[in-house]
């Protein structure tokens, strides 16, 4: 959905653009980029464009309050300050069986007044996420997460999928963040540079954490699941790793040493076919004595520490088959394995042991989570309860 009215908007704030430089009065008017959205879909927006000074007064009517604003409210108020403002309205995807509706209007100070409303459409919360994707896991869509998937540019391909997510409200964090990995994601024109911390559009910002002024409070790192490396392919992919969605509170000393050489060998284990990987946190443990059960963010949200961070990893044997994971039926033409840390300060340590290694099988049984769904179930015992980390090049 959010593809759909990208265009949409470009298309308004060109034509916003050139009325501004042959006027040098801005007409005020309001403009819904859609009336109608997709059961699953997360958001829309209204573009407002008016004369700078002249305040405006929006409302969104919903039955039930099931559309809201980015400030988590049915109204909100400001000034133009000169170009365009563009008002994101989020809501939950729709598994109630039918159609609801929302009414938007916009009051501006000059007396113009915009009504309008959009639809937004059921789904059926069976199909949801029902993708043939190696590395994402099965999604448990009865629960209160939250699942999206973000694409981008790779290559020539504009509509890439770049990773999905499971996103906790209650953490302000994602539980896992799935991605396909293979050498053509790693090199590009993605500089972290020109990336910026930021809310993940997709998701209200009431749920995520405030991240774009700086980092969480105390020695706690933004730390990334999808690491920004990985997603050199393009700036765009780049940009949307910086997302807060993709963000835990990660002690300094373990992001920067030990987890981050960790991220280096991931990439080191590429192939020819792709390396299918899962980063995810684990809160439900006990916290190590040198990690707070929780932090705050730059509004003072608080947010819960991880007390384990992992990556589960599965590919060919080979690397070079040129297989779909679903195709193989030989248990010896995969591998797998997962990386299980206590989410610790540890100081300059980088060592990657095998004490680091336990089965996919192991994950499952502690996170709930069933991952790698795709492998066929003739041989999915056998990949999974096995795992040999020299394999990997871990002693």
């Amino acid at each position: 959905m959010v593809k759909s009215w990208i265009g949409f908007l470009l298309a308004v704030l060109l034509f916003v653009s050139c009325e501004s430089v042959s006027s040098d009065t801005i007409k005020s008017e309001a403009l819904l980029s859609t009336t109608e959205v997709k059961g699953e879909s997360k958001n829309c927006a209204v573009v407002l464009k008016a004369q700078q000074g002249i305040s405006y007064s929006a409302n969104v009517v919903s039955d039930g309050d099931w559309a809201l604003f980015s400030n988590g409210e049915t109204h909100t108020a400001d000034t133009m300050q000169g170009g365009d403002k563009i008002l994101y309205i989020y809501f939950d995807k729709n598994d109630s069986g039918k159609s609801r509706e929302a009414e938007v209007s916009v009051q501006f100070s000059d007396g113009t007044r915009f009504e309008s409303s959009f639809t937004q459409h059921s789904y059926d919360s069976s199909v949801a996420l029902s993708r043939r994707w190696a590395e994402l896991p099965e999604c448990k869509v009865s629960s209160d997460y939250i699942y999206n998937t973000h694409y981008g540019q790779l290559g020539t391909n504009s509509n890439a999928r770049n990773y999905t997510y499971c996103f906790a409200p209650e953490y302000r964090a994602a539980l896992w963040v799935a991605y396909p990995l293979h050498k053509s994601h790693t090199s590009g024109s993605g500089n972290r540079n020109n990336s910026s911390f930021g809310y993940d559009p997709e998701v209200s910002t009431s749920y995520q954490a405030n991240l774009g002024a700086g980092s969480y409070s105390g020695w706690y790192d933004r730390g990334h699941q999808l690491p920004a490396a990985d997603r050199k392919c393009s700036q765009q992919m780049m940009d949307q790793t910086f997302y807060a969605t993709n963000m835990t509170p990660q002690q300094g000393n373990f992001n920067q040493n030990k987890w981050g050489v960790l991220e280096g060998k991931v990439r080191n284990m590429i192939c020819a076919d792709t390396l299918f990987v899962v980063t995810g946190a684990w809160f439900g443990g006990e916290h190590d004595s040198s990690i707070d059960s929780s932090t705050t963010d730059k509004s003072g949200n608080r947010c819960t520490t991880p007390t384990h961070y992992y990556k589960a990893l599965l590919r060919t044997s080979k690397g070079n088959t040129g297989y779909c994971i679903d195709e193989v039926k030989d248990a010896s033409q995969l591998r797998a394995i997962v990386f299980w840390m206590k989410h610790a300060n540890t100081g300059n340590n980088t060592a990657i042991t095998s004490s680091d290694c336990i089965t996919v099988d192991e994950l499952e049984r502690i996170t709930g989570f069933d991952f790698f769904p795709m492998i066929d179930d003739s041989i999915e015992a056998a990949v999974e309860s096995s795992v040999d980390p020299s394999l990997w090049g871990i002693n």
